[in-house]
């Protein structure tokens, strides 16, 4: 049995190639798409000609600037840099799709961040967390950050619950 949560504070964890083709299929990205931290590439394997950052390759997502610009950013981000790997995103992408805990979108500062930025939170996709994944305890899914986005927030169930 895994544990519940990494007592190593590792936040290399690799999205399978499965759940990223759900993630892929389910959000149907167009334009220019970034993988920020992309690892193994797995989410790059089912979304070709994205373009991709991964500080252990050389390609640092931090070093990006305002001038540039994705229609897309989807990834599994780092959980102990989240809030500002989110800021980071939200400055050079329209369309965020985080994999994460779906608890810890719901943080007073983070939500005060998206809105702020001038983003909602278009839909929410519940999956179920890989057996590789460390058990947590909560609802692992996707969140869609949408730039200009005020409506309501879609929840998908593609989850066993």
């Amino acid at each position: 049995m895994r544990p519940i949560a990494q007592r190593n504070g590792n936040d290399v964890v690799q999205t399978p190639v499965y759940l990223a083709e759900l993630i892929a299929a389910h959000f149907c990205p167009t334009g220019r798409i970034l993988e920020p931290c992309c690892g193994e590439g797995n989410f790059l394997k089912v979304l070709p000609g994205a373009d991709w950052c991964e500080i252990t390759k050389g390609r640092d997502f931090f070093a990006l600037t305002e001038h540039d610009h994705w229609d897309w950013i989807i990834t599994n981000p780092p959980y102990s840099q989240y809030r500002i790997f989110l800021q980071k995103a939200m400055a050079v992408a329209d369309n965020i799709v985080f994999l994460q805990l779906i608890n810890a979108t719901f943080y007073r500062a983070r939500l005060r961040d998206v809105f702020a930025a001038g983003f909602g939170i278009a839909e929410l996709l519940l999956v179920d967390a890989p057996s590789e994944f460390p058990q947590f305890g909560f609802q692992l899914g996707c969140v869609h950050y949408k730039r200009n986005h005020k409506g309501d927030t879609k929840i998908t169930v593609r989850s066993s619950l």
